[in-house]
């Protein structure tokens, strides 16, 4: 498989319900005391990809903190699940439909195994298919365990046992879990010379950014005070989520100089807005060993190294996305591009590869590698056919 170039931004879950005032996902579990398993898994695209068994038989399910437990139509075909019920769901983009709701009566997860899961039942969804799983393991499903990640050696703990994996407690915060479906909520401090704030956001190991900031708080801190450098500002459409591609929406990009997690610091630290709400993504997985303990209510990150690491990246004035089996602009950074460079435009080549006839999946899961500075991008017109050959830097 060729390496791509550019970076789609995929966000494939953040399912939350729209019935806030309903508990409904926070049931089931496992009868199982004082266990303890560890399952590798595999990294794609930031995700973290484990192998599950259900009535013997072996799945592949993405476990993302920011979602409920889900599986796939032929999954839910195979098991021939009955519907209990139909939810009204929202996914990363904030576009809502109606999911199908069933119960798992198991799901085997290394040697521990959990039963009468709430279940939602994803429609045919692209992520699922290019990722090649058959569904979710969501909060709901974790909620009364301790779940740790170890990105250095690609495995995943659960455990009712907080002694046994030697948590420090100077690597600990406080973790708050939402009533609707025990997703994780961190707090955060950011850094601006002698200005700081801090937010409650979501640890979501489903996304694949690092840190993501709301837009809504974005606007209001904006209209109060000169808290964080605003790099640009755009509208477009580029986030891809359970339902699709965001709809065209007002977007910035951001300089946070510091950020701190727990009491490690990140520096340089360039984040979008986010109009589903502030989030740290799975990229954390590259800098330390994160422990969620949804029993005790607290959120550990043990750094690899000791001295701050510095998160410093040069963007492209563009942001790529998948729309109709096509590789095209999403969204446009720089004003000096405007009306040459459009969102929607196909991108028929970037920096000498070619990716006119470049599959969708393999857009969504394969990281980009570029070291380049400056590049040449060659553009179709999706109304008039004409092409367009520009130098791009970043």
């Amino acid at each position: 498989m060729k390496q791509l170039l550019l970076r789609l931004y995929i966000f494939l879950a953040l399912l939350s319900s729209s019935v806030y005032a309903q508990n409904i996902f926070n049931k089931g579990g496992t009868s199982q005391k004082q266990y303890f398993t560890t399952i590798p898994y595999k990294e794609v695209k930031t995700k973290v990809i484990i192998q599950c068994h259900i009535n013997g038989k072996p799945y592949n399910f993405i476990v993302d903190t920011g979602a409920i437990t889900a599986i796939s139509p032929a999954l839910h075909k195979e098991l021939n699940l009955p519907v209990i019920s139909h939810v009204p769901i929202r996914d990363i983009n904030e576009k809502v439909d109606s999911l199908q709701m069933v119960s798992l009566k198991n799901i085997q997860l290394g040697n521990v195994t959990f039963n009468d899961i709430p279940t939602l039942l994803i429609k045919d969804s692209l992520l699922f298919d290019c990722f090649k799983v058959d569904g979710l393991i969501g909060s709901n499903l974790l909620r009364n365990s301790i779940v740790q990640f170890a990105s250095q050696t690609h495995t995943l703990t659960i455990t009712d046992k907080a002694g046994i994996l030697n948590l420090k407690r100077k690597d600990a915060s406080k973790m708050l879990t939402s009533e609707r479906q025990s997703d994780p909520i961190i707090v955060i401090e950011v850094i601006n010379d002698k200005l700081h704030f801090t937010e409650e956001l979501l640890f979501d190991s489903g996304a694949n950014s690092f840190y993501d900031f709301s837009y809504k708080s974005f606007k209001e801190l904006l209209a109060n005070q000169n808290l964080l450098k605003v790099e640009a500002q755009a509208v477009g459409a580029y986030s891809i989520g359970l339902y699709g591609v965001s709809n065209e929406q007002e977007n910035y990009r951001i300089f946070v100089p510091e950020l701190k997690i727990n009491s490690y610091t990140f520096k340089n630290v360039t984040a979008a807005t986010s109009h589903g709400g502030s989030l740290i993504g799975a990229q954390l997985f590259k800098y330390g060993t994160v422990t969620l303990d949804y029993i005790n209510k607290k959120f550990y990150f043990e750094p690899y190294e000791k001295e701050p690491a510095n998160l410093t990246e040069k963007s492209w004035p563009f942001i790529p996305t998948a729309k109709d089996g096509k590789f095209v602009i999403g969204l446009v950074w720089d004003k000096i591009w405007e009306g040459k460079i459009n969102p929607d435009d196909i991108i028929l080549s970037f920096d000498g590869m070619n990716y006119e006839n470049t599959d969708v999946c393999e857009a969504l899961i394969t990281d980009h590698t570029s070291k380049s500075s400056k590049a040449t991008l060659v553009l179709k017109d999706p109304k008039t056919g004409a092409l367009k050959e520009f130098e791009v830097t970043r």
